[in-house]
């Protein structure tokens, strides 16, 4: 393992084809310097194919009694439920959907009085390209989707001219050993190109480099720490360091629940469509048959031959009658509705967000705020990651992004609540923008292009509306609807009832 000083002092400064816009020394392979992508794979070349298995009950309960030894067993079930149970891909969805990703960039370290005001905006500026050019909004969700189903997202930066491309790097292969301005470093199992040379081409240049030494020394060089802050690592459980935990591994043995269930019902529902005919040999008073016995053979031949797969027939001296296996007690409950319920339950998310049949509008907004918590903490581990890449440049260093709590569940009440500091004269403008989906830099950009270029502010005239105009509609009274987080449970029920509340 490199030493974190060593590395910074020798390894850190990298010699690129030409210096990017987003400014510092990085690294940049000699073909990214023509084309600006990644490549991933060759499919001329393509040997290896991903291998998949079905873990029983009894391996999850196995792997979960021993989370540390069982990392990477448990680690591919949690991916090949992910993608197998709807309910449980679903679960995760939830969860990375609840931030939407909007940051501001801010100022750090700097004293307005003596700070030149031309300096502080260039850097400004190359600090948000920096920002648009890692692309947040599309690359960012792969992050919280695999911290919540993985529990630690492993990854590595390619750094261009006008972008920054996050390279997940295999999970297996990686741990977690140091960490270093709050951000957990990548240390990484080198053995994984044994059998993977031709794929060191897809990795940046620091990975052959590092190659070369595990060879010359594969005992002492087999894991070595990758280049920060160029590689980095999120981790969704940051208070268990060790090992790698899924969030939501314990709820695994719930999701097997559910589908024995539905093989159950299945089972049951095929049992429920089978019937049985018998057909009566009718006996006089004497004791003999009151048909022959061949000629009843005939008849029931007949009737066996006409007959669905579904219902078998038999000749009995019985009274003909129906055997059915349809379920007699009507009132059960719904066994799979349940497991269902118990699923997302030991999720500690309310299965009303997923199936709304009765719930309360507070009560789902409630149970959403918590859930918010969760991922919210994931995305400022983000910004950890993203503040030491950005403050490593020589233009970040006096600058700061951060993350705002927000979502699509609560975008509207935090928007108010900043539109509300910025007429007491707080500097929240681009926090509002920001909660609107407007990054600063689009704001700056669509402001100059209303105002300036196109004149928009003088060419149309304000819309109509209530403080614009005199009331001469007609008047229909009463106080605004409110919305529903701000009704009483009575309310909710007259609204509901088609009353107006």
């Amino acid at each position: 393992m490199t030493n974190t000083s060593e590395r910074n002092a020798k390894g850190a400064v990298r010699k690129p084809a030409a210096k990017p816009a987003t400014g510092g020394e990085i690294r940049l392979p000699e073909r990214f310097t023509i084309l600006n992508r990644l490549v991933t794979r060759d499919m001329n070349r393509n040997t290896g194919a991903p291998t998949f298995s079905r873990y029983s009950k009894d391996d999850i309960a196995k792997y979960l009694a021993d989370p540390y030894r069982y990392e990477k067993q448990l680690r591919k079930a949690v991916v090949y439920i992910y993608g197998a149970s709807p309910h449980f891909r679903r679960l995760i969805q939830y969860f990375s959907g609840l931030s939407d990703l909007c940051y501001v960039v801010s100022p750090h370290k700097t004293d307005p009085k003596t700070a030149s005001a031309k300096s502080v905006n260039r850097n400004y500026r190359k600090t948000l390209n920096a920002m648009a050019a890692m692309n947040v909004r599309t690359q960012f969700p792969r992050i919280l989707t695999v911290c919540l189903r993985e529990d630690v997202f492993y990854g590595t930066m390619w750094v261009s001219n006008d972008s920054i491309t996050i390279q997940q790097l295999p999970s297996d292969y990686c741990a977690i050993t140091t960490i270093e301005g709050n951000v957990p470093n990548v240390t990484f199992d080198f053995s994984y190109f044994d059998s993977r040379q031709k794929n060191l081409e897809f990795y940046p240049a620091e990975f052959t480099k590092k190659y070369k030494l595990y060879r010359e020394d594969r005992t002492n060089k087999r894991w070595q720490e990758l280049d920060c802050p160029t590689s980095f690592a999120v981790k969704c459980n940051n208070d268990i360091m060790d090992y790698a935990l899924p969030p939501f591994a314990g709820i695994l043995r719930e999701v097997y629940d559910l589908e024995d269930y539905k093989q159950l019902k299945m089972s049951k529902t095929a049992l429920e469509n089978y019937a049985i005919l018998v057909m009566t040999l009718g006996m006089s008073e004497d004791g003999s048959w009151r048909m022959d016995l061949e000629k009843a053979k005939e008849f029931w031949g007949n009737l066996d031959s006409v007959l669905p797969e579904e219902v078998g027939s038999v000749l009995s001296p019985m009274k003909i009658d129906k055997i059915s296996f349809e379920k007699a007690n009507t009132g059960d409950t719904d066994t799979i509705a349940k497991a269902e319920q118990n699923l997302f339950t030991a999720a500690g998310v309310s299965s009303l967000l997923f199936n709304n049949q009765k719930a309360s509008s507070n009560a789902l907004l409630l149970s959403i705020k918590a859930d918010q918590a969760i991922t919210y903490g994931i995305v400022k581990s983000i910004e950890d990651a993203v503040n030491r890449f950005i403050q490593a440049q020589s233009y970040g260093k006096n600058f700061r992004v951060t993350f705002l709590d927000c979502s699509p569940f609560n975008r509207k009440e935090l928007a108010e609540q900043y539109l509300k500091a910025c007429q007491y004269g707080l500097p929240f403008i681009s926090m509002y923008a920001a909660t609107q989906g407007i990054s600063q830099s689009e704001m700056d950009c669509l402001s100059f292009l209303e105002n300036e270029v196109l004149d928009l502010t003088s060419r149309f005239k304000p819309l109509q509306s209530s403080s614009t105009q005199s009331s001469g509609g007609k008047d229909e009274g009463g106080a605004p609807q409110k919305e529903p987080d701000e009704l009483s449970d009575s309310g909710e029920q007259s609204r509901e009832d088609g009353d107006d509340w």
